[in-house]
């Protein structure tokens, strides 16, 4: 599967694959981890034009008294540089002092950057207001 948008922010799928996005545009990807156990995803390589910025950051899932396995996600943010292909690939780590999972896990990311908006769409469009919507001139 593709994930494509037409969006200000792209979201990647949870289980890695292909994800288009025009350059210019955010690249969010979150990953289940277990912090509770010190178990959770690493970035171990990404695309020179794939640029980190932001992440990781754990947000709990809220969890009603008494109910476990409830999701939480680490979400790592990038911008996609320039237009061409890049790669984006996590693997799962054990905390320190313990054995790796076995079998070993991965997620890899094939990405499509496009060409951004020409600067007369930006220029027509305007800038993001204060919610995060472009604003009309």
């Amino acid at each position: 599967s593709c994930a494509s948008i037409e969006r200000d922010t792209v979201a990647a799928p949870p289980d890695g694959g292909a994800v288009e996005m025009r350059a210019g545009t955010p690249l969010v990807v979150s990953l289940p981890p277990d912090p509770s156990t010190g178990y959770g995803w690493v970035l171990q390589s990404a695309s020179p034009n794939l640029a980190l910025i932001g992440g990781p950051d754990y947000t709990p899932a809220p969890k009603p008294p008494g109910l476990v396995g409830v999701a939480d996600t680490t979400a790592y943010r990038f911008r996609a540089l320039t237009p061409g292909t890049a790669a984006l690939e996590f693997t799962w780590v054990a905390p320190p002092g313990q054995s790796a999972p076995s079998p070993a896990r991965a997620v890899r990311y094939d990405v499509k950057v496009t060409p951004g908006l020409p600067s007369s769409y930006r220029d027509f469009l305007g800038s993001p207001g204060k919610d995060g919507q472009s604003t009309v001139k």
